[in-house]
Formats: structure tokens, sequence, C-alpha cells
């Protein structure tokens, strides 16, 4: 057998045969044969939309596609994020405070520690350690 050079002389020959087969086929599958390829090439030709992630120079999109609603979409998602951190944050800084208070009073130390002016400094001291 004969290899063609190129793809275009395979594909010659592959339509040669297939229309030298389509001749002695009963006019009724001919018939369908073509609805077939009629569907299928209405298929093709149809686009189709798919959701993905668009970078700059891609995507196939018109200017009905840019809504105002998709540009403040990231912002809004930006601004509960940065609004979560945030209150997580303080949420943790209280527990941090409250817990240290908590160790602080259950330890066996009199009541005049407390009051006493140095009791900070050395609170302070320990606390860096």
């Amino acid at each position: 057998m004969n290899e063609p050079t190129n793809e275009y002389g395979l594909a010659k020959k592959i339509v040669h045969h297939l229309d030298y087969g389509t001749a002695n086929l009963d006019s009724r599958i001919q018939y369908r044969l073509q609805a077939a390829r009629q569907h299928a090439l209405e298929a093709y030709a149809e686009p189709r939309h798919s959701f993905s992630l668009a970078w700059a120079g891609h995507g196939h999109s018109s200017h009905r596609a840019h809504s105002p609603f998709r540009a403040w979409v990231p912002l809004a998602l930006l601004v509960l994020g940065l609004m979560f951190a945030t209150y997580w944050q303080n949420t943790q800084e209280v527990n941090d405070v409250s817990e240290i208070d908590a160790h602080l009073l259950a330890q066996d130390l009199p009541i005049h520690a407390f009051i006493d002016n140095g009791f900070d400094t050395w609170l302070e001291g320990s606390s860096q350690e």
C-alpha cells in the first residue's frame, strides 16, 4: 500500500474509499447517513459555554458577559475575608488575656502581690522569658 506523504493525501484517500462504499448503499441508508452528518455538523457549529478561569487575553466572551456584579464579587470576598481575619485575631487576643488572668488567679499568690508596684515589673520580665 502506498503511504501518503501528508495528511491531505491521506484524507483524500479516505474520502475516495468512503464515496466508493456509499455508492452501492440503499437510498434509505444514504438518507440516514446524510441526516446523521447534518446533525453532527449542527452540533459542532453550536458554541459550547462552560465556566472556566479566563486569564488575560484568553477566554471567549462578549461584552454582554461582563456585568457589574461580576466585578464586585472578588472585592466583596476580599472584604469578608479581611473582616473574618480581624474578628479571629481579636477573639484570640481576648482568649489569651483571659487565659493569663485565669492563670494568675489560680496561683497561690497573696493579695498584696497584686497591689505591689514591683509586681508589674516582675510580671513583664517573666512574661518575656
